[in-house]
């Protein structure tokens, strides 16, 4: 195997129009080299007339485990796309293997080689149009998959494709990246009852593979302990044939991001809000602007305010330039509970978050200057990128003193009191200054220090 420092150019054609030509030519010749390797067999996928496949490549960093790369390319027409490498001798902080995601249209000089390579020519001769079938599934659910065409009889060794067709976008929480289906290469043994994994891969609804990886080891099992889908699978691909014959032809969906919302908020936290005894608003408050100075740059936002009807807190709408979020907030202290989507890295994330547990201490309803107001809260915070978390906060806040409204804006009348707060949360302090508009019944965070790492400063631009 010839060694190829495929990530190296990567790096250096990622910047290739301030790079000479002479490199960019180096690195298309390294790509080239890609094209040539032979593919590995349980790693090939057919799609109409394009194949996906790995190859092993050398790694640049270790010389006993090689790199793999992630291959798209048509078997009709001259065309194939890089779509990563992955150094499986070389982990990341995470326990995955480091990853280069390259998603790159290949030149047609370098495709030639492709078009030579004999293992490439073999696999489209080989590999037959798919035919999926649903095995079971509900219309809006998970459909389980079986490719008739990709039945392989060999003694008692029976290989096929399987896979869960999920009916929205999910992100693999491992690996951050985004799949729509889940394709199994399995092998099994009808008469033993066993079986094992060859492969597993994750596509998106265009069937562009995203992560996955070929078993170098894979072990036999017994069908009782694969988990209920899998079995189901199993069952499927050792039925006669004319029974597969029999299951409907899967059909392709339109599938979206999967979302999550944040449920109704538990009575017992609305339970402590109440036992506080807080006068109801004189004024109400329904449009704010607000500029945050982070240092760095500036941002402006726009909060709408109404009042929620199932807890008789605030619903808010926040819209920044990057993102909107839907909030029902305590008075704008905090959240009660969260909802937004955003993106990361490429990736369209939606994230909700909801108060479990509340608790208050001192004089909230007088909050006489010098006294020490406090609460805690256990908010259970989701989003579809990471694992579900149960993350605590404590806050203390001293009442430091009385001034105008019309001091925070000009649009604003009665009184505030100014609030020093600390807030101790799972990982980091923050320190703000708070100011509650007592006629609106409104907390404004008019600065905050997260743990000397971001200072931020907010002004309210407009109050009506």
């Amino acid at each position: 195997m010839k060694r190829i420092a495929v990530v190296v150019a990567l790096g250096l054609l990622s910047g290739c129009s301030l790079q000479p030509s002479s490199t960019a030519r180096h690195g298309e010749a390294l790509f080239g080299e890609v094209l040539k390797q032979p593919l590995l067999a349980d790693s090939v996928l057919r799609d109409g007339d394009h194949l996906s496949y790995q190859a092993q490549i050398a790694s640049a960093k270790t010389a006993t485990t090689p790199d793999i790369a992630q291959i798209r390319a048509s078997c009709t027409t001259p065309g194939a796309n890089l779509l990563f490498v992955e150094s499986p001798g070389t982990l990341a902080a995470n326990g995955q293997p480091e990853r280069f995601t390259v998603m790159r249209d290949l030149t047609a000089a370098v495709v030639v080689n492709l078009q030579q390579n004999p293992s490439f020519i073999e696999a489209c001769a080989r590999t037959p149009r798919p035919d999926w079938r649903v095995v079971s599934g509900a219309t809006d659910g998970r459909w389980l998959l079986i490719d008739r065409a990709s039945l392989k009889t060999t003694g008692d060794q029976l290989q096929f494709w399987g896979a869960f067709d999920e009916p929205l976008i999910l992100i693999n929480k491992l690996k951050k990246m985004p799949y729509a289906q889940q394709r199994m290469r399995l092998q099994a043994s009808c008469s033993r009852q066993s079986y094992r994994t060859l492969a597993t891969f994750g596509l998106t609804p265009s069937n562009v593979v995203t992560f996955g990886k070929t078993e170098t080891a894979p072990q036999d099992q017994p069908f009782s302990t694969a988990d209920t889908d899998i079995q189901a699978l199993l069952k499927a691909a050792c039925a006669p044939s004319a029974a597969l014959e029999q299951l409907p032809v899967a059909a392709s969906r339109t599938k979206v991001p999967q979302t999550v919302t944040p449920p109704a908020i538990p009575a017992q936290v609305l339970d402590a809000i109440t036992a506080l005894g807080l006068p109801s608003a004189n004024k109400s408050l329904h449009h704010l602007v607000m500029r945050t100075d982070f240092g760095a740059g500036k941002l402006q936002s726009e909060l709408f305010i109404e009042p929620d009807a199932n807890s008789a807190q605030l619903r808010v709408r926040e819209v920044g330039k990057y993102s909107t979020t839907q909030e029902v907030m305590f008075r704008g202290l905090f959240n009660l509970n969260y909802q937004a989507e955003s993106k990361r890295d490429g990736l369209a994330i939606s994230h909700a978050s909801n108060v479990e547990q509340l608790s208050f201490t001192g004089d909230w309803k007088q909050m006489p200057v010098g006294a020490t107001l406090g609460f805690s809260l256990k908010e259970l915070n989701r989003n579809t990128a990471e694992e579900d978390r149960v993350l605590p906060r404590t806050d203390s806040c001293v009442i430091k003193r009385e001034l105008p409204a019309s001091k925070i804006n000009g649009d604003l009348s009665g009184s505030a009191k100014e609030l020093s707060c600390t807030s101790t949360g799972a990982k980091f302090i923050t320190i703000s200054t708070v100011v509650y508009l007592q006629d609106y019944g409104y907390f404004f965070t008019s600065k905050s220090d997260l743990a000397n790492l971001l200072k931020t400063s907010m002004t309210l631009l407009k109050a009506e």
